[in-house]
């Protein structure tokens, strides 16, 4: 199941985190409950669900005033600390992916549209776990409310178990959110890993210890520039005003070193990565927002099988009708690509459209 922002945490004070869920019910209902302790579900509309903590705490009014924009105007529930917003529940009885519309009036509802960009930023994500048994890549997009400054960033989790997604999961906002608080992505990833190492008390073994390789980017409206950092493989893409897209990130991994030494790389060096979030090189760069008309920050789980079927991932950004379509047409051609005899990595496209200056 391809799933694009799938879900929204609000906190009572005008943060808001999207998060994903996972494709069934129970799974669903324990990552709610991690966020919203003693959940109850609350119809907002045809188009959301809201769910409720049993608890004393602090009243939501962002999450009030989210609930009276979509219903127009009708009172809200008592709603008190984090909620969780969720589409609808299908025929399963499984929640769907928020609609558009819902998840923008509960933006605008935490003030995250204003004193931005004269236009917010178009951004959607798509996701898909191939074949593998667990989605490990995560994304975030994070915005601070101070400087109004928008950060994206995109883990994929190092191996295919329930540590490596759960790493992928608690650091993907992590980064996201110092990276727009310190407009610096290369700094919000070394902080993350100094966090990450405290937590493993220094001791940190690559053959038995979660990380993941990285990708973040940040866009100040006060700034012509965006910004970027990466680790590992995660890879960052720019559309330019002639519709070609142009690597903004170099792999960190075996098959770049030997290419690097003029050597050609084997088969599986590329699988091999020489930096993550755990230890290794930062690298950072800058590109003008003006060359840059839609981002693509991906997993290898997109530009691997692209590459090796020789589609290009410009005409993919180029074609697209918004951000939306290029994600999930990134993710439906990458899967295509990889082919019915392969076992597709877990794939995950996070694409912005920026406004015109």
């Amino acid at each position: 199941m391809i799933a694009t922002t799938p879900a929204l945490l609000v906190q009572p004070d005008g943060q808001v985190d999207e998060i994903v869920l996972d494709s069934h019910r129970p799974d669903q209902l324990r990552c709610i409950g991690f966020h919203v302790d003693g959940a109850r579900a609350y119809p907002l509309g045809r188009l959301a669900v809201v769910h409720v903590g049993q608890n004393r705490e602090t009243v939501n009014n962002v999450a009030r005033q989210a609930w009276m924009s979509v219903t127009g105007g009708s009172l809200p529930p008592v709603l008190r600390g984090p909620v969780v917003v969720t589409g609808p529940a299908n025929s399963a009885g499984d929640y769907t992916p928020l609609p558009a519309l819902s998840a923008e009036a509960v933006r605008r509802a935490s003030g995250l549209l204003s004193d931005t960009f004269a236009v917010a930023p178009g951004v959607s994500a798509a996701q898909h776990p191939g074949g593998r048994v667990h989605q490990c890549d995560a994304y975030a997009v994070k915005r601070d409310k101070a400087s109004g400054r928008w950060a994206f960033a995109v883990l994929d989790g190092v191996g295919d178990t329930p540590e490596a997604r759960r790493f992928a999961r608690r650091f993907a906002p992590r980064v996201a959110r110092a990276a727009a608080l310190y407009c610096d992505p290369a700094r919000a990833l070394a902080a993350a890993r100094v966090q990450a190492r405290n937590e493993s008390r220094w001791d940190f073994d690559p053959a038995t210890d979660p990380s993941a390789v990285a990708v973040v980017a940040v866009a100040d409206h006060r700034s012509p520039l965006v910004r970027f950092a990466w680790c590992g493989d995660a890879r960052a893409y720019r559309l330019t005003p002639i519709g070609t897209a142009v690597p903004l990130t170099k792999d960190r991994n075996y098959a770049e070193e030997q290419r690097a030494r003029g050597r050609i790389p084997g088969p599986y060096d590329r699988d091999f990565i020489t930096s993550c979030l755990m230890r290794g090189s930062i690298a950072a760069g800058a590109v003008e927002r003006k060359y840059a008309r839609r981002l693509l920050l991906c997993t290898d789980g997109v530009h691997v099988p692209l590459e090796q079927r020789g589609r290009g991932v410009g005409d993919i950004l180029d074609l697209a009708a918004d951000a939306k379509d290029a994600a999930t047409t990134c993710i439906a051609d990458a899967l295509e690509a990889a082919g019915p005899d392969g076992v597709p990595d877990n794939a995950t496209a996070l694409v912005v459209d920026f406004p015109e200056s």
